[in-house]
């Protein structure tokens, strides 16, 4: 069970301001699991007209949020809308957190004065912002104290660190409510496909409505005052037909060279238009197309095999597209085959306080100027929301054989070189093993030590803390450190207790 979070502010004035809430309750890792926002456009049309529909939906909630700027809103019996849900909020006793735009010399209605000074009779104080940013960390801040005083319940630190760096740099441009594509126009297949993970529903249960109310919640569609549905340019990005009819630069230019240098004469090129989960499949294609796949025996059969590992490709290219600078319209992304190497270039530098030193060293942790679009991704299978991307293309590369990813940042973008084989295919390995019988990327992660204690396991058995004492001269700490190690990579498993305990291949 999830927190319902009632959203209440004038309609029209605060639309931005209400989006922004949405996609923080939707995107936050750690309010996504515990709270669902709740605003009256999402109720069911009554089959007759109802005054207080919207109360009576605030009674089903457990958090009161009222944003308040300069309007006050048609009153109903004497007051609007949001002031007869702060009385009810107030009568029901629910939490209640007040957010004000503006400072305190802002030109606002009379009645909006009124309301004030109300809020502030009744003894609550409100939080000021100036841009959504603020009210995203005043509310999230508020939120994650009320959760952690009823439920005991907080976020980690990582949690706490990837949300805060998320809202800095969360780039305006997702968000945007545009009149382009109207819901009837969305490739319906992968808009069903998003709605139903997001609610962890069964996508063949889903109808229409169902399927348009989830994707509204989220921030990937917007309503106009004669209640049509449009998307947002996430929405658009993630399941309209062609994302470039309304973003030129959304778009992926592909082109491939006969040399190692580009030329005014590609031998083969193409402009991928789909939407970004499509058109990370048919980049794919590209390069499968422009590559060679030679031949390898594996057992008593001839396979081909790839020249770049393909989960290493899929990685580089939802990297691209789910973090690049999507407000830079004059560039779009490029994916560059050479005959020793493939390029893909993101515009825009690295997102937040993130450096090429933690990127290299794949320990950069989860963030995005384009949260909405990277979970809309996650939702369609195409990426984890934890960080782990350049480490599974860091090990993806060397299981096949080859170097590491190359991530450079030149002129504001982002430059991720796959070094193939060049002339020598004999690098590509298949299976993915090395000559120890281990995959590159797991035994890359040993010391000589862990190697050493490895082939004691295999030669003999097992082996304890205490042989590895006495075999490499180190404290028992340091023993003990090696062995945790090979459990947490999956190749030992402990047995026994106490000076019995010993570690034994894992099965």
């Amino acid at each position: 069970m999830r927190i319902r979070v009632f959203i209440s502010s004038v309609q029209k004035e605060l639309a931005d301001e209400r989006m922004a809430l949405q996609i923080l309750l939707t995107t936050d890792p750690f309010l996504s699991s515990h709270c669902v926002p709740v605003l009256f456009e999402d109720a069911p049309a009554p089959l007759h007209p109802d005054q207080n529909a919207y109360l009576n939906l605030l009674r089903e909630c457990q958090i009161y949020i009222a944003i308040i700027w300069k309007q006050y809103g048609n009153p109903v019996k004497g007051l609007s809308a949001t002031h007869h849900e702060y009385r009810l909020a107030r009568e029901l006793k629910l939490p209640t957190l007040v957010t004000v735009k503006g400072d305190g010399q802002l030109d606002r209605d009379d009645e909006t004065h009124a309301f004030l000074k109300e809020i502030r009779t009744d003894g609550h104080t409100y939080d000021r912002f100036m841009n959504t940013e603020r009210l995203q960390e005043a509310v999230r801040n508020r939120l994650i104290k009320h959760i952690k005083d009823m439920y005991d319940l907080e976020p980690t630190s990582d949690q706490e660190r990837s949300a805060h760096e998320t809202i800095q740099i969360a780039s305006f441009f997702e968000r945007q409510r545009l009149d382009l594509m109207p819901w009837e126009d969305a490739d319906i297949e992968l808009a069903t496909q998003i709605a139903a993970a997001a609610e962890e529903a069964d996508p063949t249960g889903m109808t229409p409505d169902t399927a348009r109310k989830a994707l509204w919640q989220r921030g990937y569609l917007w309503r106009d005052d004669q209640n049509r549905y449009y998307m947002t340019a996430a929405g658009i990005l993630l399941f309209s037909r062609d994302p470039s009819a309304c973003f030129v630069h959304a778009r992926i230019q592909a082109s491939a060279y006969g040399g190692d240098k580009r030329g005014p004469s590609p031998r083969d090129h193409a402009t991928i238009r789909n939407p970004l989960s499509r058109a990370i499949d048919e980049a794919v294609a590209f390069v499968q197309k422009n590559t060679r796949h030679p031949l390898r025996v594996v057992g008593l059969r001839r396979v081909e095999v790839d020249e770049y590992p393909e989960e290493a490709l899929r990685e580089a290219m939802v990297n691209a597209l789910a973090h690049r600078d999507y407000e830079d319209v004059s560039r779009r992304i490029l994916l560059e085959v050479y005959t020793d190497r493939l390029e893909i270039i993101s515009p825009g530098g690295l997102p937040g306080t993130l450096t090429l030193a933690r990127l290299r060293a794949g320990k950069a942790r989860s963030r995005s100027r384009n949260p909405g679009i990277a979970q809309g991704l996650a939702f369609l299978d195409r990426m984890e929301e934890r960080g782990t991307g350049i480490q599974r293309m860091h090990d993806a590369m060397l299981d096949h054989g080859l170097d590491k990813p190359l991530i450079e940042v030149v002129d504001n973008e982002v430059i991720v070189t796959l070094r193939g084989p060049g002339d020598n295919l004999d690098l590509i390995r298949t299976p993915k093993t090395s000559s120890s019988g281990l995959e590159p990327s797991i035994e890359a992660k040993l010391n000589e030590r862990q190697k050493a204690i490895l082939e004691e396991v295999v030669a003999n058995g097992s082996v304890s803390t205490g042989w590895c004492t006495k075999a490499f001269g180190i404290v028992k700490d340091t023993a003990v450190r090696d062995l945790n190690e090979l459990v947490e990579l999956g190749l030992f498993e402990s047995r026994g207790k106490g000076r019995g305990r010993h570690y034994v291949l894992k099965p």
